[in-house]
């Protein structure tokens, strides 16, 4: 179900970025995603289910979270809140342990960030997750499934956040991300490195001093710096030993 939800909204996505680019993108770029994302949502899925087994049974062995969360607009926004701190220091993570960065650099490696850039992920971060901040997250709260599920509709927001599309929110910057905030992120040039991490509120960018705050009308270049990219989907799959294996073959 979440797969089928993801498909269509990358395709209405891209049907609205047709009409008003941020950038220029070719739909080659597009399809790769595409192509990427069955085989790596398979292997994210199988791994991240074991993992979370685990993490679950270990949370509930030690009581399970310490605060009860109901599905009331305030704890909902606790939860979300508390989520998105854990991701904004999981991302920091991401960018400074070398392991980590193996990994994520995938998917920075996209060269026309658009809304199909959003699941292109290295399969095994989101199990890494599961056993850190979710898990920590995990230990303080117990969240209702009410409010699991409007928290992962919000998520969804990460798909507009990566639109290819010339929308930002101005002198408001700080208090939502958007496509132009986080294509600062996506950024190939050296000015924009290390800044933008925010999932959800560029809040936390301003309380830990990696906020970049856009300039009207910038929409920057996209990819890594050496422009390093995956030439096939096996590539993706493989990613953090790409260049091994580029010289083996």
């Amino acid at each position: 179900m979440i797969f089928i939800l993801a498909i269509a909204i990358v395709v209405i996505g891209l049907a609205i970025e047709r009409f008003a680019p941020a950038m220029p993108c070719q739909w080659r770029a597009i399809l790769f995603n595409l192509l990427c994302y069955v085989p790596l949502t398979i292997l994210q899925t199988l791994l991240t289910l074991s993992v979370m087994i685990g993490a679950v049974a270990f949370t509930n062995w030690l009581g399970g979270g310490l605060v009860r969360l109901s599905p009331s607009i305030i704890d909902v926004l606790v939860y979300t809140i508390a989520m998105d701190l854990g991701e904004y220091l999981f991302h920091r993570a991401q960018h400074s342990i070398p392991a980590l960065w193996a990994m994520h650099s995938f998917h920075h490696s996209d060269e026309a960030v658009n809304i199909s850039t959003t699941p292109r992920h290295f399969w095994a971060e989101q199990a890494i997750k599961s056993v850190t901040i979710y898990l920590i997250i995990g230990l303080v709260f117990a969240p209702d499934a009410g409010v699991v599920a409007a928290y992962t509709v919000i998520t969804l927001l990460n798909f507009f956040f990566h639109m290819n599309v010339p929308i930002g929110l101005g002198r408001g910057w700080f208090l939502l991300n958007s496509p132009q905030y986080h294509r600062i992120h996506h950024s190939s040039l050296a000015r924009h490195h290390n800044r933008n991490f925010a999932a959800l509120f560029p809040i936390f960018d301003v309380l830990f001093g990696t906020a970049y705050q856009p300039r009207a009308g910038e929409f920057p270049p996209t990819g890594l710096s050496d422009n390093d990219a995956p030439r096939s989907v096996i590539e993706a799959i493989v990613w953090p030993i790409r260049r091994f294996l580029r010289q083996t073959s």
